[in-house]
């Protein structure tokens, strides 16, 4: 775990906690040994203060302990885990603010038990260990339950495909095809299009796409693929540009995911580039016939 004051804080308040309700102390008791009032205590506890060295002293005489291991950043071992999953690429990399959260809200879930806290978060790294969980499939996890939260429709994306298909005149009478897209990924934002590449490279022949930012934007696209699955592409990577989302993966299919941005940028863009091609109305009008006959 970095050695952050939030980090510091923390590591205290658990240690604390944990040597008090070990010894059957109430806050009331320490608070009367130590000379500290009980709603201090209560903050510090909570990793909100972080006492000055004369208070810290008061608080290792009051608990019976060195003053160097009250303050060292070593926990117990039924707390290490604790300590092992805040320290994790998880919690660095995990997306709380999508939910309304911060990682202190799971601080605040050791505070009532820290002895069980531990033994559970223990049980996570055991799991992840044992299935090999890597940091992305947390980061897939959020992006399926961001969805689940909006029931997969969203707002903002679907008018900003709305007002991009009017800005170019695309009514919604025909498909867009994929020459169109392409042409304005060249002309509109100076791409260059190679669809020969990956179609004959051994090893990069299974991969629908690939994005090269280095100069001139080059995109390879498999020559395999569906003229309807070209302009899928060419609509993401539209959605890409006309979205400003700058941190993106370069390939797809997916190699390898590093942050929470890059997989929610690439979802935006393409639920852009299906809004896009199908436009919400149209598809409500179709869906609207279809149940409305008999078989």
């Amino acid at each position: 775990m970095p050695v952050s004051a939030e980090n510091l804080r923390f590591i205290l308040g658990l240690k604390l906690k944990n040597l008090r309700t070990d010894q059957d102390l109430s806050l009331k008791d320490v608070s009367e040994r130590a000379g500290l009032s009980i709603s201090y205590l209560s903050e510090i506890e909570k990793g909100k203060k972080y006492p000055k060295p004369d208070k810290l002293l008061d608080l290792s005489r009051a608990l019976d302990i060195p003053f160097d291991d009250l303050v060292s950043l070593k926990l117990d071992q039924d707390l290490n885990p604790i300590k092992e999953v805040f320290d994790s690429t998880f919690v660095r990399e995990f997306p709380f603010e999508l939910f309304g959260l911060t990682p202190r809200d799971l601080f605040d879930l050791t505070r009532d038990d820290p002895g069980k806290a531990g033994a559970l978060f223990q049980t996570f790294l055991d799991v992840g260990r044992m299935y090999d969980v890597q940091v992305e499939h947390f980061l897939f996890a959020a992006l399926r339950s961001y969805q689940q939260m909006h029931a997969n429709y969203f707002d903002d994306l679907e008018a900003a495909a709305a007002a991009f298909r009017h800005a170019h005149g695309w009514n919604g009478d025909a498909p867009i095809g994929e020459e169109e897209l392409r042409a304005m990924l060249e002309q509109d934002y100076g791409y260059d299009i190679d669809t020969a590449t990956l179609h004959d490279h051994p090893h990069l022949s299974g991969l629908r796409s690939v994005y090269d930012a280095e100069g001139r934007p080059r995109l390879y696209v498999n020559a395999q693929l569906l003229p309807e699955q070209r302009a899928f592409v060419y609509g993401r990577e539209i959605g890409f540009q006309h979205l400003g989302l700058d941190e993106r993966p370069r390939t797809s299919s997916w190699i390898q995911a590093t942050s929470f941005d890059e997989v929610l940028n690439n979802f935006r863009a393409s639920y852009f580039s299906g809004a896009m091609l199908i436009p919400q109305d149209r598809l409500c009008d179709d869906l609207d016939r279809f149940f409305a006959k008999e078989q």
